[in-house]
């Protein structure tokens, strides 16, 4: 197998080979510095794809693919920190970061499980200061490779939290799903995955107001910055989860509802723990369950919606869209008196032009952090099993309180342990407005 093309505009150089002591001595002077990390290599070669292909071959092509389009970009200047299949300890990576007083880290992936029909691309980071970076990156690469959009994970790895500046890992998709890793070792898929990263690169300095090298402890998160990023709509961005160090808050979310029989028995679980949840409504589901979201709303529960009849948005028009939202935004109106301020795009897809529409609807698009794949008939143990690996302060659960596959007692199941496990555990239950400190209605 052929990984990438084997020619180069400019001569690699990875970190290893050169010294630098001291940051740039003058800001106007200096370009961004990019650390592109091509994950694992060496004697550890990462997922294993369905083909057999190596994760490690993968993030390299990848990795030189992005590094090319950055050495033709007079903005940037980059570094790899392998060029070739050796093997880096993680600390020397971030090291090399640091070292070289580099603005961003980027380290590239791909993902596995043992499912294969799992897919989708998502960015992990760990500080406050890198969720930018991963809103930038992920909304770019889902939409260029147009596969699944998992949002942003908060993970306490060593490429995250041993950097001092913003870096983020993007886990590009799975390659133990055989159409996805069929995408991700065609040149054609990592042309297109260099490109989003690329430009979503772009996109992200272009907001900076300024070059700042005096950097920040790891360990602090700010708030302040992650509220303001929240509020600013016209950024054009899908909200992943609230304020990290907020307190111990998660908000619970249910899809597709309500449904005649299954969102009682959630209303009753949620009542019994005295927790309140948000619920992304689809708008054919409306006139013929007023009562229940009558319900919903008297219990002290957020309501969001969630289009008219859960279509893929990337296969309709930016006005057939729209026309998903505004008809489940009047049905709403008529049948509880308000037009809701939240809306999660099924599957989790926006474009660009979708959000800026969205914008002038003066409506907030809300994804996820922890996705339980509830909906795929997993277990309450299985579903426990990604909370568990997922949440943190801040985090948004999906959940769905209907279901085509008419699967339902995993979730019941599912709410009875997760509750009281993560009240134990410190975490307070809050709506999606609470978190967001935004107003449920528009």
């Amino acid at each position: 197998m052929v990984w990438g093309n084997g020619t180069f505009a400019a001569e690699l150089i990875p970190i290893s080979t050169v010294k630098f002591a001291t940051a740039p001595e003058t800001v106007e002077e200096a370009k961004f510095r990019i650390v592109i990390d091509a994950g694992h290599g060496g004697k550890d070669p990462g997922a294993i794809g369905a083909s057999g292909a190596y994760e490690k071959d993968f993030n390299l092509s990848l990795a030189k693919k992005l590094y090319q389009l950055l050495e033709q970009e007079p903005l940037f200047e980059s570094r790899l920190t392998r060029e070739d299949d050796q093997f880096i300890e993680l600390e020397e990576r971030t090291a090399m970061a640091n070292d070289w007083y580099a603005d961003v880290l980027v380290s590239i992936h791909a993902n596995t499980f043992e499912d294969p029909a799992v897919s989708g691309t998502e960015t992990l980071y760990y500080n406050a200061d890198s969720i930018a970076l991963a809103e930038a990156l992920q909304g770019e690469v889902a939409s260029a490779l147009n596969i699944r959009d998992r949002g942003m994970r908060k993970e306490d790895f060593v490429i995250l939290t041993s950097t001092q500046m913003p870096s983020v890992i993007v886990e590009v998709g799975y390659l133990t799903n055989p159409q996805e890793e069929t995408l991700l070792l065609s040149s054609d898929g990592q042309d297109r995955a260099a490109k989003a990263i690329f430009e979503g690169l772009k996109n992200y300095f272009s907001q900076q107001h300024q070059r700042n090298h005096d950097r920040v402890d790891p360990a602090a998160d700010d708030s302040a910055l992650f509220r303001n990023r929240n509020q600013q709509l016209s950024e054009n961005k899908i909200i992943f989860s609230g304020p990290p160090d907020d307190g111990k808050k998660v908000a619970l979310t249910f899809d597709d509802g309500p449904n005649p029989t299954v969102t009682p028995k959630v209303l009753d679980i949620l009542k019994e723990n005295d927790v309140q949840a948000t619920f992304f409504i689809l708008g054919q589901q409306v006139n013929a369950n007023i009562d229940l979201l009558r319900r919903i709303i008297e219990e002290g529960h957020a309501i969001g919606n969630h289009s008219w009849s859960h279509p893929k948005f990337d296969s309709l028009s930016v006005e057939e869209a729209m026309n998903e939202i505004e008809k489940t935004q009047s049905a709403l109106e008529n049948a509880i008196g308000y037009r809701p301020s939240l809306f999660r795009p099924p599957y989790g897809a926006l474009d660009n032009d979708m959000l800026d529409q969205l914008q002038q609807m003066n409506l907030m698009a809300v994804n996820w952090t922890v996705d339980t794949m509830d909906w795929s008939g997993n277990s309450a143990a299985e579903i426990m099993e990604l909370v568990r690996e997922q949440i943190y302060p801040g985090g948004i659960i999906l959940l769905h309180d209907s279901s085509r596959n008419n699967r339902f007692d995993n979730t019941l199941d599912a709410l009875e342990i997760l509750i009281p496990e993560l009240k134990a555990e410190g975490y307070s239950f809050v709506t999606v407005p609470e978190m967001l400190d935004a107003a449920s209605a528009q």
